[in-house]
This record gives structure tokens, C-alpha cells and sequence, in this order.
């Protein structure tokens, strides 16, 4: 269980303090404890999220060191591109559920070398496409950043960097 002050990684938010933990009745689901949770990035909104949840799970956002880990894991996975556009939605949709950050690297990877690729053959990607990868994007640029104090437009450049890919 988080604490107030805790830093978390939030699926859909990104990184967000805990400013309080409440008990409430929400939607008359009964009496639970609820996180309330500040995005860090966005302090215009406030998400409250039950601390006993199955389909939201809350991460402690990583430190450096593990950053520089986890980058080092991340290899090229092209099994991750399907041309079917129904297969591939639900696949990437599964990834960003999935919390798994390796995945969602790859994920980004994916999508970028097809985007560059589309490109030079005149066409965009699809819209499903790129607002997964904007998604995508959120949840590891600001983790990073927050964890690397860098700013969010310097997280594409240093990842690429850092995995030896030219930006």
C-alpha cells in the first residue's frame, strides 16, 4: 500500500503524487479506501482510484539506476507489428494494460520504425496508431523524466540514444 507523498506510476495518468487516502462510498460500491491521486504532469485534474483495484494497478516509479536497466533489456521486437489493424489495436491495447515497460518500449520502437517507414512512401499512420503511441509515449516519457529530471521532450532522444539508434 501506498502512502501520501508516494510517487506512483498510474496506467492511463502517468506519474502522480498520492495527496491523500480516503475512505468514500463512490458510485454506492460501498464503503472503500480510495487513493487520490495528483498527476504530476497535469495538476488540473484529480484521479481518486481504489486501493484494492484489479483493473488499475498502481507502480512505484523507478529510480536511475533501474531506468538504465531496464533500457539495457529492451531488445527489437518485431513480432509486435500486425497488419491487421483489429489484432494489432488489441495487442498494443494489452501492452499499455500490461504495465510491462520493456513491452511498451518495444511498443514505441514498433510504432516509430513503421511511422518512418510509412513516410517515405507518402502515407500516416493510422489514427488507432498514433494515439497509442501517444499514449505509449506518456507513460514512459514522464516516468523517466520524473525519475531523471530531464524534461519530457529530452526522454526520445536519450532512450534512442541510449539503445544505440540514430534519432
Amino acid at each position: 500500500m501506498y502512502k501520501t507523498g508516494d510517487t506512483v506510476l498510474h496506467p492511463t495518468a502517468g506519474v502522480c503524487t498520492v495527496t491523500d487516502i480516503k475512505r468514500e462510498n463512490f458510485a454506492g460500491l460501498g464503503q472503500k479506501d480510495f487513493y487520490v491521486l495528483c498527476p504530476v504532469y497535469d495538476n488540473r485534474q484529480i484521479i481518486h482510484t481504489p486501493v484494492q483495484n484489479a483493473k488499475i494497478t498502481l507502480k512505484k516509479v523507478l529510480n536511475k539506476s533501474e531506468i538504465m536497466t531496464l533500457i539495457k533489456s529492451v531488445t527489437a521486437d518485431n513480432s509486435l507489428w500486425s497488419d491487421n489493424d483489429a489484432e494489432r489495436k488489441d495487442l498494443f491495447h494489452k501492452i499499455l494494460k500490461t504495465g510491462d515497460r520493456v513491452k511498451i518500449i518495444q511498443l514505441i520502437i514498433t510504432i516509430c520504425e513503421k511511422q518512418k517507414e510509412r513516410e517515405t512512401k507518402g502515407k500516416k499512420l493510422h489514427l488507432a496508431d498514433e494515439r497509442i503511441l501517444s499514449e505509449a509515449q506518456k507513460i514512459i516519457h514522464q516516468e523517466f523524466a520524473y525519475a531523471l529530471k530531464l524534461n519530457l521532450n529530452e526522454i526520445a532522444p536519450f532512450i534512442m540514444n541510449e539503445l544505440g539508434y540514430a534519432e
